[in-house]
């Protein structure tokens, strides 16, 4: 609950987040181009995907268009670490949306 809380908070402040969707810890973020069109943004995915890689946060695109993050945390992760997630998550967007 307290990662989709963060997620839907980062929602309302990125136009890139579609959707956010998931049950427990199997979490989906869409990323679009455009929220009236929802055109897909996998390139934006696979970016995401790759500069969370380098802060150490691994998780994969998914989808028919590759534009979904699957996010599976562990079944161990600490309030703080979740904490944390948002952070980063938040961090790679605002840099992604700074470079262009």
């Amino acid at each position: 609950a307290r990662i989709l809380e963060g997620l839907n908070d980062l929602k309302d402040k990125y136009d890139i987040i579609g959707d956010v969707r998931g049950i427990g810890l199997f979490i989906g973020v869409e990323l679009v181009k455009d929220r009236n069109t929802l055109a897909p943004a996998s390139r934006k995915a696979s970016e995401m995907v790759n500069r969370l890689k380098n802060r150490g946060i691994l998780l994969g695109a998914d989808g028919p268009f590759n534009n979904v993050l699957k996010i599976k945390p562990p079944m161990v992760i600490t309030k703080e670490d979740a904490d944390m997630f948002i952070r980063v998550f938040d961090d790679a967007l605002l840099n992604m949306k700074n470079a262009g």
